[in-house]
């Protein structure tokens, strides 16, 4: 079985009466535990040991910037915790021949596929509980994607412990969102920890925010086309309330990925603005280009 038979394998039909996961109805202990487990690596390992390790530029920062810095590790974190739990049920499930009910055979006979999924879908939401508090400012789109993140992967749970008929398309279609929203986020957390510690170093910043912006644009092309695949062969199969609901809540999360993805772009100009201006400043004060800033003058130049 491959990805054609995704309808098939996760009908209703084929997996009465197993249960999506037995831990769905303890979910908000998965949530609790995660939240406090964040808590205490703030506080017992990053806050006593990052001003050491940034010791050259955690001084003079904003308390803002130090409230990033010190998120940026937490979703790094975060994110590999759930690669490691969530990828192979993921694959297997989407890509592969699996059922929510089948084990994971890394982690025991008893861990199923759909264990592993609500583990993660709690595990994330913590994270963006644990940012929007934390932190000091966000953009109204980043606090927009994480509460609307949060409702959907819960109200996603809820659905699980009511049993609805089609639980099981909506369950795997949001891990499959949840899934590329990790992959993509994984270049912008390392962009921003660049723009935090390699200040005016612009061609190196340059460089980090477009592959960012490309990393985004291809990533998200590759979840639509699949996102869209999917949908096309759950449609008939779907509740009227999913096929109105899921559609628009993707149109939204796609938006706020594109925004995030022409910010990239904005911030690669606004590197490259400041490095030109810098060597036009050094000119008028009279003072000598190096090497790489007389070929950078001279391909300004031919545009």
């Amino acid at each position: 079985m491959t990805l054609s038979d995704f309808a098939l394998r996760h009908s209703p039909e084929n997996n009465d009466p197993a249960p999506v996961s037995v831990l769905a109805p303890y979910s908000n202990i998965i949530l609790t535990l995660s939240l406090c487990t964040l808590f205490i690596v703030k506080h017992a390992i990053l806050e006593p040991h990052l001003p050491h390790i940034y010791a050259h530029v955690w001084g003079p920062s904003s308390d803002a910037t130090k409230r990033a810095l010190l998120t940026l590790h937490l979703a790094a974190l975060i994110r590999i915790i759930i690669v490691v739990v969530g990828l192979y049920p993921f694959l297997s499930l989407v890509f592969g021949s699996s059922r929510l009910s089948d084990p994971v055979g890394i982690f025991g006979e008893r861990l199923k596929m759909g264990d592993c999924i609500v583990i993660v879908m709690n595990l994330l939401p913590s994270f963006y509980i644990f940012e929007i508090i934390h932190r000091s400012r966000l953009s109204i789109v980043t606090w927009m994607h994480h509460v609307g993140s949060i409702l959907t992967a819960q109200g996603t749970v809820t659905l699980v412990n009511y049993g609805h008929v089609n639980v099981r398309y909506q369950f795997l279609l949001i891990a499959v969102w949840g899934c590329f929203d990790i992959i993509m986020e994984i270049a912008p957390i390392f962009a921003l920890l660049r723009l935090r510690l390699a200040r005016g170093n612009h061609d190196h910043l340059c460089f980090v925010f477009k592959v960012t912006a490309r990393w985004l644009f291809i990533l998200n092309n590759i979840q639509s086309v699949l996102v869209i695949y999917i949908i096309w062969m759950i449609w008939d199969e779907w509740a009227l309330v999913f096929k109105i609901v899921s559609p628009l809540l993707y149109v939204a999360f796609t938006g706020a990925q594109w925004q995030q993805a022409y910010l990239y772009v904005k911030l690669m100009r606004k590197e490259l603005d400041e490095k030109f201006r810098k060597i036009a400043l050094k000119e008028v004060e009279g003072h000598p280009l190096s090497p790489e800033e007389e070929k950078e003058k001279e391909k300004e130049n031919e545009k």
